[in-house]
């Protein structure tokens, strides 16, 4: 889940955009609400990268009201489940940004094309308004066209079958309390997720938050020097198949004890694919795998 400080600034950033849609408030209560809802996180699963729907703030005016209605990301999945093809589950949190109680569903679209998946349809009114109905057909496909959620169409849905990608996850092999610092050993997973095929593809790790390298794995290599003198690392690896995952090493870093997690900028990019820059979040308050 991204931090406090990106959600400011993705709300600071201004207008929506095809990973970021806001609204005012997240109401669950009808068959509408809950289309409405799958509605848009599927639209924003299909930009295939990691978006987030910010529930309070004002769909018009982007003026900071705070939500009204609380959730949980249980009860979010819940009305995803079985509703989504392929399955897709989010994470919620609610928290205090810009004085303001934001609720924050952030979406990994990593396999779209995503379609509604209800047996018949899912719908009813939206508002009190009999004429106002809203329903969602099984097999729809929504996108979204710079802010507004819509049916893809035939480009639209060619751009998703044909998209180029790399995806970057990782695992804490061991962590570790060292001369009163906190040591991580990360191990990061390279996935060629798209037609990446027979090209370098190339991976930038910077460490925001961290105290220093500790040391290298694997064919890593420090780039500091590069960064203005933020800790950062690089990897070129040559992948020849689709769907190949590289368990490719990574770094040992140290971070102050109480630190949650470990905060980066990720660049990945190959000679046929566009640069991707994304901010990436390592937690530490347990071993686990992402």
């Amino acid at each position: 889940m991204i931090t406090d400080e990106v959600v400011a600034q993705l709300i600071r950033g201004g207008p929506e955009t095809p990973t970021l849609h806001f609204r005012d408030d997240l109401l669950l209560k009808t068959d509408g609400d809950r289309a409405e809802f799958v509605k848009d996180v599927l639209a924003l699963a299909n930009s295939g990268q990691t978006a987030h729907l910010i529930i309070g703030i004002e769909e018009e005016t982007w003026k900071l009201k705070g939500i009204v209605t609380h959730h949980t990301t249980e009860e979010l999945n819940q009305v995803l489940e079985d509703r989504c093809d392929p399955p897709l589950r989010v994470e919620y949190a609610e928290r205090d940004v810009l004085h303001y109680k934001l609720g924050i569903v952030e979406i990994q679209g990593d396999n779209p094309p995503y379609l509604v998946a209800v047996p018949d349809r899912l719908g009813g009114p939206l508002s009190a308004t009999p004429q106002k109905q809203f329903f969602i057909e099984r097999g729809t496909v929504f996108v979204r066209n710079v802010s507004k959620n819509e049916g893809a169409r035939r480009p639209d849905l060619d751009q998703m079958y044909s998209k180029v990608d790399l995806q970057l996850s990782h695992r804490i092999l061991e962590r570790k309390v060292v001369n009163n610092l906190v040591e991580a050993n990360i191990q990061f997973i390279l996935r060629n997720t798209g037609h990446v095929s027979g090209a370098f593809a190339r991976a930038v790790v910077q460490f925001n938050n961290i105290k220093h390298i500790v040391k290298r794995t694997g064919n890593w290599r420090d780039i500091s020097y590069l960064r203005e003198g933020s800790p950062a690392i690089q990897l070129d690896e040559t992948i020849v198949h689709l769907d190949e995952t590289i368990y490719c090493h990574g770094a040992v870093v140290a971070v102050s004890q109480g630190v949650a997690q470990i905060e980066c900028s990720v660049s990945l990019y190959a000679m046929n694919m566009v640069r991707k820059k994304v901010e990436y979040v390592i937690p530490l308050e347990r071993l686990q795998s992402l």
